[in-house]
């Protein structure tokens, strides 16, 4: 309804801003409304629509260019501060938008500038804005070691004079997406352009199309309005200059046609002089049996879902990852094969066989080696991010990878020191730790147990030239704090991880992930 009333034509556009106007008074409007008043109050006027909220919603947009400029200053201040440290950063999203169109700047309100870097440089860029008077917020970035850029984060928020005029820093474009070579490919094809007056590096036209498209879930609705908004405006600036043959190498390329197809659809729908005919159906196309099922799940909210569902969100796109062209009739005959390898790479979310399911995170972890992780502890999977005193698990299998060179040894005596999450009126907290000996051990620490709560285990020695020690934690008994009424956190809280020792010796405090 808010994208029909923002950018839909004629009639269509007036009964939209009608109806959104009926459903909500303006003090309940939520951000995307102010982001947009812009172009409600477009469709307002040429309408010739007035009412008593019409002033205030005029001085509202009277501010949106205002509040875009002045925030211009902390990017450039920030990309500066990168490029003299030798670090390349890339404006994307609604920056690399107003550097295209700088007339989009009195058309929308951006929440904040999003900066693009590389992934191997994601360290080193936060240590440089830091020192350059900008701070995170909610996050301790200083704490942060390598594994934290590996994991469901994918962007911190900094700035030096406030929330409200933040900037993002992104290691991936995508947050659902690890490959690393789209990264690559944005600053291979990146162009320079002008953002009030200071010189940028911004996404291809192209590329710029597709990271916008393929960004939003279903469930996300305020995001789809956002990047369907912004789709718009640069199909609008660019004049048919699109090379639509590579925005479809690109989305297919990196398993974004489901995503790509949605959005588009939505532009389509009201715009279709915007996108080429056929090109939804195609890009539908790309994706296996099960896609609207897939579309259904992720409709719903992440932290709603259920363990089925989360697998089957898993697993279908997984599926949709071993299929690079358009699904065909030869392709029923790869299916089983391409469901079985599927299935291997969602398992961690199955929610049957628990105790070979830890088994195989065990096996997986095994396998992977971390380029970057140094003489770190990695807490690549199922760990929140760094606090003060230590480390929460907040996914229902969590994996602890510990280097150590130098071991000649088969076993080594690996100690956890931890706390459970017992909200009040709990008494204990279950959870079981494979380690790689074959062993499942199934534990279970009590209110009453001294605390920290000391797990012992004897641990496999894998590797020849990198030796590490893998141990993989599975938690039966988590809850969101959120859940039970305590605070907005969300997270899937179970054990807190304070200390990691190997035969005696620590290799993980908190004073060691300090700086």
């Amino acid at each position: 309804m808010l994208f029909r009333a923002s950018l839909g034509q004629g009639q269509t556009a007036i009964d939209a801003y009608q109806a959104w106007r009926a459903s909500e008074p303006l003090d309940a409007a939520d951000e995307l409304v102010y982001r947009t008043m812009p172009l409600l109050v477009a469709t307002a006027d040429k309408a010739g629509i007035t009412d008593a909220d019409t002033r205030r919603m005029r001085g509202v947009v009277k501010h949106v260019w205002l509040s875009n400029a002045t925030r211009v200053r902390d990017v450039v201040a920030a990309g500066a501060a990168l490029k003299q440290a030798g670090i390349a950063s890339l404006l994307i999203k609604g920056g690399a938008l107003f550097a295209r169109d700088e007339s989009c700047m009195a058309k929308r309100m951006t929440g904040d500038y999003d900066l693009l870097v590389r992934r191997t440089q994601a360290k080193r860029a936060i240590d440089v804005l830091r020192q350059a008077s900008f701070r995170s917020h909610g996050m301790k970035v200083e704490l942060f070691s390598e594994s934290d850029f590996d994991r469901d984060i994918h962007a911190v928020a900094m700035s030096r004079a406030g929330f409200s005029r933040s900037i993002d820093l992104h290691w991936r474009a995508l947050f659902w997406l690890e490959d690393e070579s789209l990264t690559e490919e944005l600053f291979s094809t990146a162009e320079t352009a002008t953002l009030l007056t200071h010189e940028v590096l911004i996404p291809g036209l192209a590329e710029h199309l597709a990271i916008a498209a393929m960004r939003p879930e279903p469930a996300d609705q305020s995001e789809m309005v956002s990047r369907a908004l912004e789709v718009v405006h640069v199909l609008e600036s660019a004049g048919g200059k699109v090379d639509w043959d590579r925005f479809r190498s690109i989305v297919t390329r990196y398993n974004g046609s489901l995503f790509a197809a949605q959005l588009l659809d939505v532009v389509a729908r009201e715009m279709p002089e915007l996108v080429p005919d056929g090109l939804v159906d195609e890009l539908w196309r790309y994706s296996p049996p099960g896609k609207s099922v897939e579309i259904a799940i992720r409709a719903v909210p992440w932290a709603q879902r259920s363990q089925w569902q989360h697998f089957w969100v898993a697993f279908l796109a997984a599926l949709r990852a071993q299929f690079k062209g358009p699904f065909q009739g030869g392709d029923w005959l790869r299916l089983p094969g391409a469901a079985a390898a599927a299935f291997d790479a969602s398992a961690v979310h199955f929610p049957l066989f628990r105790d070979a399911i830890l088994k195989r995170v065990w096996q997986r972890a095994a396998r992977v080696s971390h380029p970057l992780q140094g003489k770190d502890v990695w807490f690549g999977q199922g760990f929140s991010i760094p606090e003060d005193e230590g480390r929460w698990t907040d996914q229902q299998f969590a994996v602890i990878d510990v280097p150590v060179d130098g071991q000649s040894q088969a076993l080594a005596d690996v100690e956890l020191a931890v706390i459970p999450f017992l909200p009040p009126g709990t008494e204990r907290f279950r959870f079981t730790a494979c380690a790689g000996t074959g062993e499942v051990l199934q534990i279970t620490a009590g209110r009453k147990d001294p605390m920290p709560f000391r797990v012992a285990l004897k641990a496999r020695i894998i590797g020849k030239d990198k030796r590490k020690i893998i141990v993989a934690l599975r938690m039966l008994d988590r809850r969101r704090p959120m859940d039970i009424g305590h605070s907005i956190d969300h997270r899937l809280l179970g054990l807190f991880v304070k200390s990691v020792s190997v035969n005696g010796v620590p290799v993980f405090t908190p004073a060691g992930a300090a700086p």
